[in-house]
């Protein structure tokens, strides 16, 4: 009789795993591309407001897109993403901005304010308030 209810107790514990999924992986179709610690910290942005950043971004349209279109600067889509920006053909950054610095959001913010010349051209500086940064890097970071 204790074999029986061993067996018994066995196979529902077995019947129980399987039900709830047991030890079984799932794998997802899409790839997890987790991002850089310095491309994740949204200490800047979470402060702003987008819909003023999307404001705020008027000027910046002489020079890029808010897609990954190429213009006179990168189009900005994806500037906060793993891959990074799409950049002109035969100019590559190796995933850094054009002053060599990582891109986080306080590195891309000075480099919005002091501008500067990479291999593409010439940024000129943009004397934007904490506030009006903040709005536009929240901006920035909707752009896919």
């Amino acid at each position: 009789m204790n074999r029986t209810i061993a067996w018994a107790f066995t196979l529902l514990l077995i019947g129980l795993l399987t039900a709830c999924g047991g030890n079984q992986q799932t794998s997802s179709s899409a790839p997890v591309t987790e991002l850089p610690a310095a491309l994740a910290d949204t200490s800047l942005s979470s402060k702003g407001d987008p819909k003023r950043g999307k404001e705020l971004f008027g000027p910046c349209a002489a020079c890029h897109t808010t897609s990954k279109e190429v213009l006179v600067g990168p189009g900005l889509a994806g500037l906060f993403s793993a891959s990074g920006p799409v950049l002109p053909k035969g100019v590559d950054y190796n995933g850094m901005l054009p002053n060599g610095k990582e891109r986080s959001e306080a590195n891309i913010a000075e480099w919005i304010r002091t501008g500067g010349t990479g291999r593409i051209g010439y940024m000129p500086s943009h004397n934007l308030t904490d506030q009006e940064m903040a709005d536009l890097l929240a901006y920035l970071r909707t752009l896919k």
